[in-house]
């Protein structure tokens, strides 16, 4: 069992993981007995070998193992402050995913322009608004730090953009959906030094408007 305690009653909960265990395919046990309570508006960094279970604890939050038959979850992940359970059938996991954005190792830009990427999500929620959507594509790129960057070309393939780039899009497109939680997967392994420093600096900055 991997318990973290609260160091100090002070800060609030965004989250918290009550003795969760996970099977792939009903019968391997990979996760067991986790325990964790996530802060509000903070980062909570996973650390451990590869292997270990981390990238599984992360897929537990956002339904991720829904998609393939057979994987199980015991336990629970309780949002605050309603207190659902994230892992409850009775909870639909696309509005999970509505909650819960997540950013993986890799970029993984969609085979659409800029401005549809960022977009994807606001349109998946049924916004039709074009000065909404105009507004919120523009607010996550600046919460991107991408803006700058793109502002001239958000009809151009989010594909062209740099590694580094195209994670600072992928990152856009979370935070457009005005997540509570953002998860992070390794976002900087396949980056170089300098697109590492960014994204880990950009990550420092958004904890102060969503958890991470």
């Amino acid at each position: 069992m991997v318990e973290l305690t609260n160091t100090s009653n002070q800060l609030p909960l965004k989250a918290e993981v009550n003795y969760l265990n996970f099977y792939y395919g009903g019968k391997v046990h990979a996760l067991k007995d986790i325990m964790m309570p996530v802060y509000d508006k903070k980062v909570t960094a996973l650390i451990g070998p590869s292997g270990c279970g981390k990238t599984t604890l992360l897929r537990c939050f956002n339904r991720m193992h829904d998609l393939y038959p057979g994987n199980k979850y015991r336990g629970e992940i309780a949002l605050q402050p309603d207190g659902v359970n994230l892992l409850s059938p009775k909870v639909d996991p696309i509005e999970v995913r509505m909650r819960i954005s997540m950013v993986f190792q890799r970029p993984n830009p969609f085979p659409k322009s800029i401005y549809e990427n960022v977009a994807y999500g606001l349109r998946v929620r049924g916004e039709t608004k074009k000065r909404v959507i105009d507004e919120k594509v523009e607010k996550a790129l600046h919460g991107a730090a991408l803006w700058n960057e793109v502002k001239d070309r958000l009809l151009q393939p989010g594909t062209a953009l740099s590694g580094g780039q195209q994670q600072r899009l992928c990152i856009a497109r979370a935070l457009a959906a005005d997540p509570e939680i953002i998860l992070f997967d390794e976002p900087t392994s396949a980056l170089d030094p300098m697109s590492t420093d960014s994204i880990e600096q950009l990550i420092s900055q958004i904890k102060n408007q969503v958890t991470v």
